[in-house]
């Protein structure tokens, strides 16, 4: 099914990030403990995080998840596994093998339409989303890495990207 557009959005550009890993904390204790304690114990010890979500799910219970480099996930997991009691989390799960792809420009958010053709581009192209991440200035998605190219291709047809 293609997506009907009457004319390509500009953009400032596009960014592409490689050898990414997402990591989800499910099922933790609802409060402001989750995201501070995991995020601050991360950044103590040098992790980036490149994206992250945080929402409470149907009974409750704090979920965050994020993507980090693979080559800090067998860190960022030893850590998370000595919060998972103090964050009182039901599970941690990680899926390998991601990249995120991301377009900017100014203003994004006093301009309609952006997240919804990029989002409506990468499901024309069969693309899984993995997370979603806005700013003022920015729209990132993460992906499986496989689909890197298919999205770029996808997204340089959907907007006007110099």
């Amino acid at each position: 099914m293609a997506v009907a557009r009457t004319e390509k959005i500009a953009v400032g550009g596009l960014i592409q990030t490689r050898g990414l890993v997402v990591i989800r904390v499910l099922g933790a204790a609802r409060g402001p403990v989750v995201a501070g304690k995991t995020l601050s114990t991360l950044g103590r010890h040098r992790i980036n995080i490149v994206c992250v979500v945080s929402f409470v799910d149907a009974n409750g219970r704090e979920n965050i998840a994020f993507a980090i480099s693979k080559d800090d996930l067998d860190q960022a997991l030893g850590l998370l596994q000595t919060l998972k009691e103090e964050i009182q989390a039901e599970a941690i799960e990680y899926q390998s093998n991601c990249c995120a792809v991301a377009i900017y420009g100014p203003h994004f958010s006093e301009r309609p339409a952006i997240a919804g053709n990029m989002f409506a581009a990468t499901a024309e192209a069969g693309i899984d989303i993995h997370l979603i991440s806005t700013s003022i200035s920015t729209v990132s998605c993460v992906i499986d890495e496989t689909d890197l190219q298919k999205a770029v291709t996808k997204l340089q047809e959907t907007f006007l990207v110099p």
